[in-house]
């Protein structure tokens, strides 16, 4: 019998991953979601049966169904999954299948996941071996964001989201680093940092835990781990403080010095993140066996993932950045690297806050975070999740930001129509936000009068 895997919200970036996978290895896959989207075109034209809507009846025909950690078992597809007693997992379940045979590099952190992991998976095709990846974001030159391969080694993006990280048995762990995010799930910063102990504790026997040690908390999760577990390996990487791997730039060029020698490099990213996500991930590279100057050499060609400081357009001297930016560390990166790249234009900010509960639990760092910008706009809150009763409106959010002085500009398309009527020639417009914030680019530039 044929297995028919069906997907209850299909549409999201890492259930679309397992979907893609599943086609590789000639399954019947089907879906459905709430809302079309472009990321399933490539899913239906390998075959994928997908709808628009959700209906009990979408897995009548289903062998299987998988499921996020979001979607409750109240939902009328799960209860009817589970009235017909058709097997049902989380995406998280169903990637530790997928996973379990292999050797694994999970990569886990707050920041930086889904570049480091994609960073990873192009190092391992430019050697020429069919790697494995699961990643969390499109990456230009991939034909998708997921695939089985037929080499020993995957690499997957691991997810603190419902605990998802803990799922897995990685041969290789990284922790990028770790930061106080989805306290609406976590309840407080300790069962978080907790979290993050247990996921670093999931490596193999003798495995190697690839820790990023800029970050205060992910040095604290890294002692604790060397503690429990002695014959775990650990690797520290850094761009400011001595570690095993040691990454210190010169504009786009970097010099990586690991344990034995000096690796020499170029990113074409601009800022102090990509910087550290490349010495995690080369560090990664070489105790998983790659070539390290090999794995630099490719990492030159790495154009980044959608929606990571992705240049949308320019019209008439107006240039339309796009960044998946929603947490306040991430927001001062991203200003920060553009600013080394572009030092000299007006930085005008859209910034679209993730959740009201986020908003509310990161509002001391949300003050702050954009004094490097000139002009800053708030945007119609991205409602991922329900509210709780601890609700910060993005109206509310400008009110609080101290540098520069914010205003709140209403939906995405309002915002967009505001930031483009008030350009000026040599701004610079950034969109941030994990939301649906990218759409104010394409907006801005056809007001602005060019194509996106």
């Amino acid at each position: 019998m044929t297995l028919n895997v069906h997907f209850v919200g299909i549409g999201g970036i890492h259930m679309s991953a397992l979907a893609h996978i599943l086609l590789d290895d000639g399954l019947v896959v089907s879906g459905c979601d709430r809302a079309d989207s472009p990321i399933l075109q490539p899913l239906r034209d390998r075959g994928a049966r997908i709808t628009i809507g959700h209906n009990e009846h979408h897995v009548t025909t289903a062998t299987h169904v998988v499921r996020t950690a979001a979607v409750p078992e109240s939902h009328p597809e799960i209860a009817r999954t589970i009235e017909l007693g058709i097997p049902l997992q989380t995406r998280a379940e169903l990637l530790s299948e997928i996973a379990a045979p292999r050797d694994v590099i999970s990569v886990g952190g707050t920041h930086g996941k889904t570049t480091t992991t994609a960073m990873i998976a192009h190092a391992m095709r430019a050697s020429g071996r069919d790697a494995g990846y699961v990643i969390g974001g499109e990456v230009p030159g991939f034909c998708v964001h997921a695939r089985r391969g037929n080499d020993p080694w995957l690499v997957l993006e691991a997810d603190e989201y419902g605990r998802a990280f803990h799922h897995y048995t990685p041969q290789v762990a990284v922790l990028t680093n770790c930061e106080p995010d989805h306290l609406d799930y976590y309840g407080s910063q300790a069962a978080l940092e907790e979290a993050f102990l247990r996921y670093v504790g999931t490596v193999k026997q003798r495995g190697t835990l690839i820790a990023g040690v800029d970050s205060p908390l992910a040095v604290d999760i890294a002692s604790k781990l060397e503690v429990q577990r002695p014959d775990v390996q650990i690797v520290t990487c850094s761009s400011r403080v001595p570690a095993d791997y040691r990454i210190r730039s010169n504009g786009e060029e970097f010099e990586l010095a690991t344990p034995i020698s000096k690796i020499s490099g170029r990113l074409r990213q601009p800022g102090e993140y990509q910087r550290q996500n490349a010495a995690v991930a080369l560090a990664a590279l070489e105790v998983a066996g790659f070539d390290g100057p090999a794995a630099a050499e490719a990492l030159s060609t790495f154009n980044g993932v959608n929606r990571r400081f992705q240049l949308h357009g320019e019209s008439n001297n107006v240039l339309v950045l796009d960044d998946y930016a929603h947490h306040p560390t991430e927001v001062s990166a991203a200003i920060a690297a553009a600013r080394q790249r572009w030092p000299d234009r007006r930085f005008v900010v859209l910034f679209q806050p993730h959740t009201y509960t986020r908003t509310s639990y990161l509002l001391d760092g949300f003050r702050s975070c954009f004094a490097a910008a000139d002009i800053v706009y708030t945007v119609d809150t991205y409602a991922a999740r329900a509210m709780s009763g601890e609700e910060m409106t993005a109206e509310q959010l400008a009110g609080e930001i101290v540098a520069p002085k914010a205003s709140y500009a209403g939906s995405v398309e309002r915002s967009a129509e505001l930031a483009a009527d008030q350009a000026q020639a040599g701004d610079l417009i950034i969109t941030m936000g994990a939301g649906d914030i990218d759409a104010a680019g394409p907006i801005i530039l056809s007001r602005l009068g060019a194509e996106s």
